[in-house]
């Protein structure tokens, strides 16, 4: 909100409910009851509640905006996790079963690793865009209005960095297709070293000219990591896996929750803050008018009491009063 709506009232105003002036004072009959700031409140009050007006749906729409993207990215972040969890499973499959198929444990762990790719980068922008929009709503309430570059300047910093992790993820992925891709067809081609690579996973037993040749063919693969990498690999996908699956929870349960966020909250109550705020005034307005209003009835009533046989008087000082009385 701007502060400088509030400043057109002043801070003793709502606190003044005495007549400072005397019956005798040089002032107009009918504001007689009413002080400097009352008066000037009576004109501002219908500018200033305009304003606050305007501030009060300002906040509500940049709350309802905030919490509609945060709702969006929260669905975007689910459809990653979800993917992750697959990711994680098939790459666990992957490696479980080197030992017994070299074409199925080849194709699930390379599918596994695309998929873990394809979730990860989906992530890493989803987190950023979240960042940046966050940013961009604090940017827009007065308050923070002075750091608004800087913060700018920090989400295009978080777009540089999560860009340098997308293409280093992309491309790592990219390689290790290729080599999968490629050791997939030699399997196809020469059923002997994938054969070869089942009986040196299980039992190690195999010619030190043959052990080469399945090292050379499939490097960087499955095939071709020693039990106890699997099972570290197996373990770590496991871990990933539990990861992912909580993060799918937490974010399952915001959306069914509504999805909304500790900024657009922190909104809606300064809102209602200033709704409050407003209430008070068109009050203390009200009963302003109503005091003004039953000044301006005073002479009517005395020009009444005149038609019943009271002469009424010309305006006199507190001194001439006494004199025209003895007249």
């Amino acid at each position: 909100m701007d502060k400088m709506s509030m400043d057109l009232v002043p801070q003793n105003l709502l606190d003044r409910d005495a007549d400072d002036t005397l019956p005798c004072d040089d002032v107009k009959p009918q504001d007689s009851d009413l002080s400097a700031e009352e008066r000037m409140f009576l004109e501002e009050f219908p500018n200033l509640k305009g304003e606050l007006d305007v501030d009060i749906q300002k906040l509500h729409a940049l709350a309802d905006h905030i919490d509609t993207t945060h709702k969006t990215l929260t669905k975007t972040s689910v459809v990653a996790n979800s993917i992750a969890v697959v990711s994680r499973a098939m790459s666990i499959l992957g490696l479980v079963l080197a030992p017994v198929t070299a074409g199925g444990s080849l194709v699930l762990s390379t599918a596994g690793r695309v998929l873990g790719t394809a979730g990860e980068v989906t992530s890493i922008l989803t987190n950023v865009l979240e960042r940046f929009h966050s940013q961009e709503a604090q940017a827009q309430v007065g308050s923070l209005m002075p750091s608004r570059g800087r913060k700018v300047r920090r989400a295009r910093t978080d777009y540089i960095v999560a860009a340098g992790k997308v293409i280093q993820n992309c491309r790592s992925t990219i390689e290790d297709v290729q080599k999968s891709i490629r050791a997939f067809q030699i399997t196809k081609a020469h059923p002997h070293l994938a054969t070869a690579a089942q009986r040196l996973l299980t039992t190690g037993q195999v010619s030190a000219r043959r052990s080469r040749q399945v090292q050379r063919a499939f490097d960087g693969t499955t095939l071709v990591m020693k039990t106890k990498a699997r099972l570290l690999g197996s373990a770590m996908a496991g871990f990933s896996l539990s990861v992912d699956l909580a993060s799918l929870l937490k974010d399952w349960k915001q959306l069914k929750e509504g999805a909304r966020t500790e900024l657009a909250e922190g909104l809606r109550a300064q809102a209602r803050e200033l709704e409050r705020q407003l209430t008070e005034l068109t009050q203390r307005y009200e009963s302003l008018q109503q005091r003004k209003l039953l000044q301006e009835k005073k002479p009517v009533s005395s020009s009444s009491e005149g038609t019943m046989g009271t002469v009424p008087l010309p305006p006199a000082t507190c001194g001439e009063a006494g004199s025209q009385l003895l007249f």
